[in-house]
């Protein structure tokens, strides 16, 4: 291969918050209805429908709380502005913000406060 070629960045879907969500929401209403018609269908007359039919209710239930965990979790940045060296507080879900001192525009980027554009 030449080694004055770039190389060529894979373009593709990573499994990000958004596809994680969705998967946790669309995984637990399936069991939760799987769970629903078991209970409903085979529990009438049997203790087997309600044996299989209860957890994967509750299952249905726990689980998208448990896989979105992650979601609800933000880094609290501490740091200066770049400008004026003011502190500043701010969470990692902050995309853009104006310091309070000198109204100019900051960006947070993998974590720390970097110059606006």
């Amino acid at each position: 291969m030449d080694r004055n070629q770039p190389e060529v960045a894979k373009t593709g879907r990573t499994f990000d918050s958004a596809y994680s969500f969705s998967f946790s929401i669309v995984l637990g209403l399936v069991l939760f209805i799987a769970g629903l018609v078991i209970s409903l269908t085979l529990g009438q007359g049997a203790t087997i429908g309600l044996i299989f039919g209860i957890p994967l209710l509750v299952a249905g239930l726990v689980l998208p709380l448990f896989m979105m965990r992650d979601l609800f979790h933000h880094n609290e940045i501490s740091s200066t502005c770049p400008y004026c060296d003011a502190p500043i507080k701010t969470s990692d879900a902050t995309i853009r913000l104006n310091c309070p001192s000198c109204k100019r525009v900051i960006e947070v980027r993998e974590m720390t406060l970097q110059r606006g554009e």
